[in-house]
């Protein structure tokens, strides 16, 4: 008996320089959703290119929530200046 293995479909996307800022992957990947699209926005891969994208803008969201939260204006200002006013500590 012959037994065959099951075929295994890969989408590779080849890129000559891959940009390393994911504010450009992002534009790249909506580029890629929209060429995707032309021929039939209904199709898995249009919806699967969409997602991609989707899922590349909620990371950015994340990232600067998180860089929001580390940096403190006034902590920032403090480590400059901390003679002045607005950096004094009272104790009660």
């Amino acid at each position: 008996m012959s037994r065959t293995s099951p075929i295994l479909r890969l989408r590779v996307v080849a890129m000559a320089n891959p940009p390393t800022d994911i504010n450009e992957v992002l534009s790249q990947r909506i580029k890629e959703a929209e060429d995707v699209c032309v021929a039939d926005s209904a199709s898995k891969e249009c919806a699967v290119a969409w997602d991609e994208v989707e899922e590349l803008s909620a990371e950015i969201a994340h990232k600067r929530v998180k860089e929001g939260a580390k940096k403190d204006p006034l902590e920032e200002f403090c480590k400059d200046a901390p003679e002045a006013d607005e950096c004094r500590v009272y104790e009660d």
